[in-house]
């Protein structure tokens, strides 16, 4: 049996699962600005302002993660559990349940699909 190291957290969907070797931390959810017309907040977490992605209905914690090699604070996740879990495919096992791996990276690209200028565009 083959086991993974990460988070277990709780979006609107369910459960998820945040692999260690992309979570940098658990916060709890500082004040976010947010930027107008984006659909993304900023916050200040440890002395550097991030960028905030939420996932969900904003609850009190935010996952800092390390993603194509830029740090996004994402919020909206409940933490459930940490440690190592039961690797399954597309996720790993907690209890009964199954926690799918959370695709941090498809998130990201759909928020950069907001801001035209930062893909050469216009």
């Amino acid at each position: 049996m083959a086991l993974r190291g990460g988070l277990v957290m709780r979006s609107d969907n369910g459960l998820c699962f945040v692999p260690a070797d992309i979570a940098h931390g658990l916060v709890p959810e500082p004040e976010i600005s947010d930027v107008p017309g984006t659909g993304v907040g900023m916050a200040l977490v440890a002395g550097e302002v991030l960028p905030v992605l939420a996932l969900g209905n904003r609850v009190g914690a935010m996952v800092v993660c390390e993603v194509a090699g830029e740090r996004i604070a994402f919020s909206g996740l409940t933490p459930e559990a940490s440690g190592f879990f039961e690797s399954c495919p597309g996720g790993v096992r907690v209890g009964q349940e199954v926690a799918p791996e959370l695709d941090l990276g498809a998130a990201r690209d759909h928020a950069a699909q907001r801001f035209p200028a930062a893909r050469g565009g216009t």
